[in-house]
């Protein structure tokens, strides 16, 4: 297995804190950090990467169409050298959904590009494989380089330990660094913040106690925008893990009112409804940076009056 740890650990070399360290003394929420996309593209691409992926010349088309499309582009580290290279579009229902719908070609390596600007027109498949994506970008961050790496090495000593059709991947930046270790876990996308092989279990498997996840939830990147993600955990602590099995679709409504729709297997429809706002204001700074050198901030959102509606 390539791991890439020297080259990918370059990102944050300064005398300033760790981002994921002080995001935990700091008790940061994570929810609403995880993106809100159409779908994601996911390439198996060979290291060393650039900070940004997107800054690999070879990959411009696929970053141009993965733009165009709405869709996030992610870099996997190759599981095999000399192997097949895959090429995964995840799509979410252009109605709402309970899961991405995925598609999926494996061609040779010099045949990534052309399968990646071809696989969004492939037709989705079935077949019940779980991809779980470990951010291991050290180049952009050293806490996921570092704390990332760790957790994707542990998961791939042991293919099976997720469960059978689950496949872990070495991913580029996901957003959220200070969150590290994060995970992306697809077709469910749902975005999780200082993840560890017991949490990942549980999620993949759907099952056992979600009150300590649900804090460590960044949100399902195929709903709206954060404060519909935001409502969404706060329906979670109402209805656990089923909720991933159920159609959902939300809005901002104006004024701070948001709502989800959430429609069962059974066809029955239940409208959620919050005040979602601002708490506060925190900095959000780049690792290793001393905090008075952060030039950006990012919302903590509240969820006030969750009702049935």
């Amino acid at each position: 297995m390539t791991t890439g740890i020297g080259q990918e650990s370059a990102a944050g070399s300064g005398s300033g804190p760790l981002c994921a360290a002080w995001a935990r003394e700091q008790h940061l929420d994570p929810i609403g950090t995880a993106g809100c996309y159409r779908g994601y593209l996911l390439v198996e691409w060979p290291l060393p990467w650039p900070r940004d992926l997107g800054d690999d010349l070879a990959l411009a088309p696929v970053g141009e169409r993965a733009r165009s499309a709405g869709m996030r582009l992610q870099g996997l580290v190759p599981a095999q050298e000399g192997g097949a290279s895959h090429v995964i579009a995840y799509r979410w229902p252009a109605a709402g959904g309970a899961r991405f719908e995925r598609a999926e070609l494996a061609v040779g390596a010099d045949e990534v590009v052309a399968a990646a600007l071809a696989v969004l027109h492939e037709p989705p498949t079935t077949d019940g494989t779980t991809d779980v994506l470990v951010c291991t970008h050290g180049r952009r961050d050293r806490c996921c380089g570092s704390l990332g790496t760790a957790l994707a090495q542990e998961l791939l000593a042991d293919p099976l330990q997720l469960g059978d059709g689950v496949r872990v991947w070495r991913t580029s930046h996901t957003g959220g660094h200070r969150f590290a270790p994060t995970a992306l876990v697809l077709p469910q996308g749902s975005a999780w913040a200082f993840c560890d092989k017991a949490a990942l279990t549980r999620v993949v498997r759907g099952s056992g106690p979600m009150d300590d996840l649900l804090p460590r939830y960044r949100g399902c990147g195929g709903l709206a925008s954060p404060a519909v993600q935001a409502l969404e955990r706060a329906v979670l602590y109402e209805l656990g893990w089923p909720l991933f099995d159920m159609t959902r679709r939300g809005a901002e409504l104006g004024e701070g009112r948001t709502e989800l729709v959430v429609e069962g297997p059974s066809g029955e429809r239940v409208v959620w409804g919050a005040d979602v706002r601002v708490g506060r204001e925190v900095p959000s700074p780049s690792c290793g940076v001393a905090m008075e050198h952060a030039t950006k901030t990012e919302p903590q959102l509240v969820v006030e009056c969750l009702r049935r509606e």
